[in-house]
């Protein structure tokens, strides 16, 4: 897997929202915040997002959920996440399919988000993606630099505790400082520490790995009432990124 390398200049500290599980075209989906969002975003010049996965609900013959629950079919929904999304364009640092999108792929081969990410044109990655994001200098005039594991996710479970698990065993397969998920509809975040040996110096590196995972923009209902979840608060986690020293925190 190639790593996506990107500069964003020389801002002194980055803000970063992961956005997943919009799930346009549910009749559960909170559009109006989701553009509230947006405009936030827009207002400041260091704000960027990862798009993460089921952004369209994409309900089709055979899927979990039936095409009546939707308010617009998947084909107008692709319609209009392009539309959604293309104010945004040079604010996103990639695009990761979710599962709903890869209904299609499995169908006809064809991802919608995939799509988007080639109207829009921004970086999109079919299953996971390692990010190296870079900016700002310190005080030797080096850039600042972060490793990034973006994946959509998978599994459940009624309780966050399930879900920490399953961000955390990210960890057992690839390396990272920032580890970001989605797809279970809970806004989280968790710090651990890793140590990293370091042979040349006979020590051993603390290193602080951050765990975050974007909830959903749906309104509670539907299938996790009836699965009797708890309700979710909505929205994105920001990410805070300082670009005059190595620090990064979740803003929960």
């Amino acid at each position: 897997m190639k790593i996506l390398d990107k500069y964003l200049g020389d801002h002194d500290h980055i803000e970063l929202y992961p956005v997943s599980d919009l799930h346009l075209g549910s009749n559960l989906c909170d559009l109006g915040r989701f553009r509230d969002f947006t405009t936030m975003i827009m207002q400041e010049p260091n704000r960027y997002i990862i798009v993460n996965g089921d952004m369209i609900n994409n309900n089709m013959a055979g899927a979990v959920g039936t095409p009546w629950e939707d308010i617009i079919s998947p084909s107008e929904q692709k319609k209009a996440i392009k539309k959604e999304l293309l104010p945004l364009k040079d604010r996103i640092i990639v695009m990761i399919s979710g599962n709903h999108e890869r209904r299609t792929k499995k169908a006809n081969d064809e991802n919608p988000l995939e799509d988007v990410a080639e109207y829009l044109g921004v970086p999109y990655r079919e299953e996971d993606c390692y990010i190296k994001l870079s900016f700002g200098k310190d005080n030797h005039n080096k850039r600042i630099s972060y490793l990034i594991y973006v994946i959509h996710g998978a599994g459940g479970g009624k309780r966050p505790g399930a879900s920490l698990n399953n961000i955390e065993s990210l960890s057992l397969n690839a390396y990272a400082e920032i580890y970001i998920m989605g797809h279970v509809h809970k806004k989280t975040a968790h710090k651990a520490l890793y140590y990293m040996p370091d042979p040349y110096n006979n020590n051993l590196r603390e290193i602080e790995q951050l765990y975050v995972i974007s909830s959903s923009w749906q309104s509670y209902g539907g299938y996790g009432k009836l699965k009797m979840m708890r309700p979710s608060v909505l929205g994105s986690v920001p990410i805070y990124l300082d670009g005059r020293r190595k620090y990064y925190e979740a803003r929960v």
